[in-house]
């Protein structure tokens, strides 16, 4: 079974459509779908065999009337925000607005911004709505919410995964940069946003045999000889063990039991038995 995806225009973020025959539906067709905003345009990107969280209901295909409104409110949301970041400054407020964005049905108007505190935004909403004379709502969102949305350039020189393709976020911690025997230095593989790069998560499975093989400084028993692991490298799926008089680099088959191939599936499906768990919890509060 495939899904639907498509993309919202104001949040860029991916979501599954509901309710309509997938032959009906082609890649990069507009759509009018309903969510919780209220009635908006969104555009197809194609189908996926995974769910997605996030759902919205197929109304129709957008007609021209349709996308001639839309773009007209994308105009009368710029005016819109020009007009809401003057009355920032006026207030003084310690907020910085990202994007302002008003459905098809040109009942609501949404204003994305992020702050580090609580704003008392009250007059601001005030004069907004005696200006735009539509329902004010204010989302504040997090500094990856507003790269997704936004866009900027990467450490890889390209737009960031988020704003591609990527449908959530994960946490992302220390743990995965020393998992994948990358330099211990944050700095190198923090994305735009601040926070460590979604793509450290992309490199996860091909490292989960680390869970199950005893950690880098362990003594183990090798052709009957006592020996200390000093290296794992599952991509090159090697293992490099001190014996004392020399160093060796062995096949992983060589160490693990035969049919660990098995485990490894399993540990993909699962990540309850990753055993720094706790550790890695611990380091995705400092850098979520």
């Amino acid at each position: 079974m495939s899904y639907i995806k498509a993309r919202f225009y104001d949040t860029r973020k991916i979501f599954q459509v509901e309710g309509v025959w997938q032959k009906d539906i082609n890649k990069n067709d507009l759509l009018v779908v309903k969510s919780e905003k209220g009635d908006e345009i969104a555009k197809v990107i194609g189908y996926s065999k995974e769910p997605s969280p996030a759902k919205a209901m197929f109304l129709r295909k957008a007609t021209e009337e349709d996308i001639k409104r839309h773009e007209e409110n994308e105009k009368k949301a710029e005016e819109a925000f020009q007009y809401c970041k003057n009355k920032i400054q006026q207030y003084g407020l310690d907020m910085k607005l990202i994007k302002s964005y008003i459905t098809l049905d040109s009942t609501r108007v949404f204003f994305y911004y992020t702050s580090s505190q609580r704003i008392d935004f009250r007059n601001l909403v005030k004069d907004l709505a005696k200006y735009l004379k539509k329902r004010i709502e204010m989302r504040q969102i997090g500094v990856r919410d507003a790269i997704q949305m936004m866009g900027w350039i990467g450490n890889c020189g390209d737009v960031p995964c988020c704003y591609k393709f990527a449908e959530s976020f994960e946490s992302i911690s220390l743990r995965d940069i020393e998992e994948q025997n990358l330099p211990l230095s944050p700095s190198k593989f923090t994305g735009p946003c601040g926070r460590l790069v979604c793509c450290l998560g992309f490199e996860r499975d091909n490292y989960i045999v680390k869970n199950i093989l005893p950690e880098v400084g362990t003594h183990i028993c090798y052709q009957g000889q006592e020996v200390k692991i000093l290296h794992i490298d599952p991509l090159k799926e090697t293992v490099v063990l001190d014996k004392g008089d020399k160093k060796e680099e062995v096949k992983l088959e060589l160490i693990l039991p035969f049919g660990y191939q098995n485990a490894i599936k399993s540990c993909k499906k699962c990540s309850c038995c990753r055993k720094t768990q706790k550790e890695d919890e611990n380091f995705a509060i400092l850098y979520e």
